[in-house]
Protein backbone atom coordinates (compact mmCIF):
# COMPACT_ATOMS: atom_id res chain seq x y z
CA UNK A 1 0.00 0.00 0.00
CA UNK A 2 2.46 2.51 0.63
CA UNK A 3 4.31 1.34 -2.38
CA UNK A 4 1.61 2.31 -4.32
CA UNK A 5 1.22 5.87 -2.44
CA UNK A 6 4.83 6.53 -3.32
CA UNK A 7 4.47 5.61 -6.55
CA UNK A 8 1.29 8.25 -7.65
CA UNK A 9 3.03 11.04 -5.41
CA UNK A 10 6.17 10.56 -8.11
CA UNK A 11 4.67 12.42 -10.70
CA UNK A 12 3.12 15.57 -8.06
CA UNK A 13 6.78 15.44 -6.80
CA UNK A 14 8.26 16.19 -10.34
CA UNK A 15 5.69 18.64 -10.73
CA UNK A 16 6.11 20.73 -7.90
CA UNK A 17 9.61 21.99 -9.39
CA UNK A 18 7.51 23.38 -12.55
CA UNK A 19 5.17 24.83 -10.82
CA UNK A 20 7.31 26.87 -8.38
CA UNK A 21 9.45 28.27 -11.55
CA UNK A 22 6.79 28.55 -13.70
CA UNK A 23 5.38 30.91 -10.44
CA UNK A 24 8.75 32.82 -9.95
CA UNK A 25 8.96 33.05 -14.01
CA UNK A 26 5.52 35.02 -13.74
CA UNK A 27 6.08 37.52 -10.75
CA UNK A 28 10.15 38.30 -11.33
CA UNK A 29 10.75 40.76 -13.80
CA UNK A 30 13.47 43.26 -14.93
CA UNK A 31 11.39 46.18 -14.58
CA UNK A 32 9.88 45.68 -10.97
CA UNK A 33 11.02 47.83 -8.04
CA UNK A 34 12.02 51.27 -7.30
CA UNK A 35 13.33 53.98 -10.42
CA UNK A 36 14.94 57.43 -10.80
CA UNK A 37 15.50 59.12 -13.77
CA UNK A 38 15.65 61.98 -16.23
CA UNK A 39 13.82 63.77 -18.96
CA UNK A 40 13.94 66.19 -22.26
CA UNK A 41 11.45 66.95 -23.99
CA UNK A 42 8.64 69.77 -25.92
CA UNK A 43 6.01 71.45 -24.62
CA UNK A 44 3.11 72.76 -26.26
CA UNK A 45 0.18 75.34 -24.36
CA UNK A 46 -2.49 77.10 -25.18
CA UNK A 47 -6.22 78.21 -23.80
CA UNK A 48 -7.78 81.63 -22.11
CA UNK A 49 -5.73 83.69 -19.17
CA UNK A 50 -7.54 86.54 -16.63
CA UNK A 51 -4.10 88.30 -15.35
CA UNK A 52 -2.98 91.32 -13.61
CA UNK A 53 -1.96 93.95 -15.97
CA UNK A 54 0.65 97.28 -15.13
CA UNK A 55 -2.08 99.90 -16.08
CA UNK A 56 -4.10 98.40 -13.34
CA UNK A 57 -7.34 95.32 -12.84
CA UNK A 58 -6.83 92.24 -15.13
CA UNK A 59 -7.13 91.31 -18.48
CA UNK A 60 -8.88 88.03 -20.41
CA UNK A 61 -7.46 86.75 -23.45
CA UNK A 62 -6.29 83.93 -25.43
CA UNK A 63 -3.03 81.97 -24.88
CA UNK A 64 -1.34 80.89 -27.67
CA UNK A 65 2.55 80.83 -26.84
CA UNK A 66 5.78 79.36 -28.66
CA UNK A 67 6.39 76.21 -27.85
CA UNK A 68 8.90 75.45 -25.51
CA UNK A 69 11.35 72.58 -23.67
CA UNK A 70 11.20 70.99 -20.28
CA UNK A 71 13.60 68.71 -18.35
CA UNK A 72 13.57 67.40 -14.81
CA UNK A 73 13.31 64.29 -13.02
CA UNK A 74 10.73 61.34 -11.75
CA UNK A 75 10.91 58.66 -9.35
CA UNK A 76 8.80 55.56 -9.30
CA UNK A 77 7.96 52.15 -8.25
CA UNK A 78 6.97 49.12 -10.25
CA UNK A 79 4.81 46.21 -9.08
CA UNK A 80 4.75 43.29 -11.58
CA UNK A 81 1.59 40.95 -11.95
CA UNK A 82 3.02 38.66 -15.02
CA UNK A 83 2.44 40.60 -18.00
CA UNK A 84 1.02 43.67 -16.18
CA UNK A 85 3.09 46.65 -14.51
CA UNK A 86 1.23 48.54 -11.64
CA UNK A 87 3.28 51.66 -10.79
CA UNK A 88 3.06 54.76 -9.38
CA UNK A 89 5.19 58.08 -10.18
CA UNK A 90 6.54 61.66 -9.39
CA UNK A 91 7.87 63.93 -11.49
CA UNK A 92 8.83 67.61 -11.75
CA UNK A 93 10.30 69.67 -14.83
CA UNK A 94 11.44 73.02 -15.11
CA UNK A 95 9.76 74.74 -18.50
CA UNK A 96 11.18 77.52 -20.82
CA UNK A 97 10.41 79.65 -23.69
CA UNK A 98 6.66 78.40 -22.66
CA UNK A 99 5.59 82.43 -22.91
CA UNK A 100 3.48 84.70 -24.46
CA UNK A 101 4.70 88.51 -24.86
CA UNK A 102 1.44 90.53 -25.18
CA UNK A 103 3.13 93.32 -27.44
CA UNK A 104 2.71 96.88 -27.40
CA UNK A 105 2.50 95.83 -23.78
CA UNK A 106 4.92 95.19 -21.03
CA UNK A 107 3.34 91.74 -20.02
CA UNK A 108 4.23 88.52 -20.36
CA UNK A 109 2.39 85.51 -19.59
CA UNK A 110 4.85 82.20 -18.64
CA UNK A 111 4.41 78.98 -17.59
CA UNK A 112 6.95 78.34 -15.56
CA UNK A 113 7.39 74.32 -14.56
CA UNK A 114 4.81 71.49 -14.07
CA UNK A 115 4.57 68.74 -11.42
CA UNK A 116 3.28 64.88 -11.87
CA UNK A 117 1.15 62.84 -9.56
CA UNK A 118 0.06 59.68 -12.09
CA UNK A 119 -0.47 56.06 -11.91
CA UNK A 120 0.23 53.22 -14.54
CA UNK A 121 -0.65 50.75 -15.94
CA UNK A 122 0.83 48.55 -18.43
CA UNK A 123 1.74 45.62 -20.18
CA UNK A 124 5.41 43.67 -20.89
CA UNK A 125 6.11 42.08 -24.40
CA UNK A 126 9.95 41.10 -24.04
CA UNK A 127 12.71 44.36 -22.83
CA UNK A 128 9.23 46.52 -24.26
CA UNK A 129 6.68 47.91 -21.71
CA UNK A 130 4.04 49.66 -23.18
CA UNK A 131 1.81 52.11 -20.59
CA UNK A 132 -1.09 54.17 -20.19
CA UNK A 133 -0.79 56.88 -17.42
CA UNK A 134 -3.49 59.04 -15.01
CA UNK A 135 -2.83 61.49 -12.42
CA UNK A 136 -2.85 64.97 -11.13
CA UNK A 137 -1.00 68.02 -11.66
CA UNK A 138 0.42 71.20 -10.37
CA UNK A 139 1.84 73.77 -12.71
CA UNK A 140 3.23 77.90 -11.87
CA UNK A 141 2.04 80.09 -13.94
CA UNK A 142 3.25 83.45 -13.69
CA UNK A 143 2.78 87.33 -15.34
CA UNK A 144 6.42 88.91 -15.81
CA UNK A 145 6.05 92.76 -16.35
CA UNK A 146 9.09 95.39 -17.14
CA UNK A 147 8.77 96.27 -13.25
CA UNK A 148 6.91 94.48 -10.44
CA UNK A 149 3.48 95.58 -9.55
CA UNK A 150 2.95 94.64 -6.08
CA UNK A 151 0.93 94.58 -3.87
CA UNK A 152 -0.83 92.33 -6.56
CA UNK A 153 -0.04 88.62 -7.40
CA UNK A 154 1.46 88.56 -10.53
CA UNK A 155 2.05 84.44 -10.08
CA UNK A 156 -0.84 81.44 -9.34
CA UNK A 157 -0.96 77.57 -9.46
CA UNK A 158 -2.76 75.91 -11.81
CA UNK A 159 -3.88 72.51 -11.02
CA UNK A 160 -6.15 69.69 -12.76
CA UNK A 161 -5.90 66.21 -14.08
CA UNK A 162 -3.61 64.68 -16.64
CA UNK A 163 -3.58 60.93 -18.85
CA UNK A 164 -0.82 59.84 -20.79
CA UNK A 165 0.30 57.28 -22.91
CA UNK A 166 4.46 55.86 -23.14
CA UNK A 167 6.69 53.17 -23.86
CA UNK A 168 9.82 52.03 -21.59
CA UNK A 169 13.04 49.84 -23.08
CA UNK A 170 14.92 47.88 -20.84
CA UNK A 171 18.52 48.57 -21.90
CA UNK A 172 19.95 46.30 -18.97
CA UNK A 173 19.01 45.20 -15.69
CA UNK A 174 19.56 48.33 -14.26
CA UNK A 175 18.89 50.53 -16.85
CA UNK A 176 15.99 51.71 -19.10
CA UNK A 177 15.12 54.02 -21.77
CA UNK A 178 11.40 55.32 -22.82
CA UNK A 179 9.46 57.74 -24.75
CA UNK A 180 5.93 59.62 -22.70
CA UNK A 181 3.50 61.92 -24.24
CA UNK A 182 1.03 63.65 -21.46
CA UNK A 183 -1.55 65.84 -21.79
CA UNK A 184 -2.95 68.54 -18.51
CA UNK A 185 -6.26 70.18 -18.29
CA UNK A 186 -5.00 72.96 -15.89
CA UNK A 187 -7.26 75.78 -14.24
CA UNK A 188 -6.32 78.36 -11.70
CA UNK A 189 -7.28 82.31 -10.46
CA UNK A 190 -5.10 85.32 -10.57
CA UNK A 191 -5.69 87.61 -7.08
CA UNK A 192 -8.81 89.84 -7.90
CA UNK A 193 -9.49 88.22 -11.52
CA UNK A 194 -12.64 87.83 -12.26
CA UNK A 195 -12.42 84.69 -13.91
CA UNK A 196 -10.45 81.85 -13.67
CA UNK A 197 -7.12 80.92 -16.46
CA UNK A 198 -7.62 77.92 -18.08
CA UNK A 199 -4.83 76.13 -20.50
CA UNK A 200 -3.49 72.91 -22.00
CA UNK A 201 -0.03 71.69 -21.28
CA UNK A 202 1.09 68.69 -23.09
CA UNK A 203 4.85 67.12 -23.48
CA UNK A 204 6.57 64.69 -24.99
CA UNK A 205 9.01 63.57 -23.32
CA UNK A 206 12.20 60.96 -23.60
CA UNK A 207 13.31 59.69 -20.06
CA UNK A 208 16.45 57.98 -19.00
CA UNK A 209 16.20 56.03 -15.82
CA UNK A 210 17.74 53.39 -13.56
CA UNK A 211 16.29 50.69 -11.55
CA UNK A 212 17.42 49.79 -7.82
Amino acid sequence: MKAVALVSLLPLAQFMPNLAHAQSTATDSAFDGAYVGLELGAATSDGTTDYPVLSGGNVNATFDPDNGRSFGGLVGYNMQRGDWIYSAEFRYSNMSHVLQNDAPDPERREVLDFSDLRGRVGYVTGDFMFYGALGWSWSRFRVHPSRTFKPRDSQTTLNGFNIGLGMEYNVSDKWLVGADYTYRDLSGRFDDASSDSDIDLSTITARVAYRF
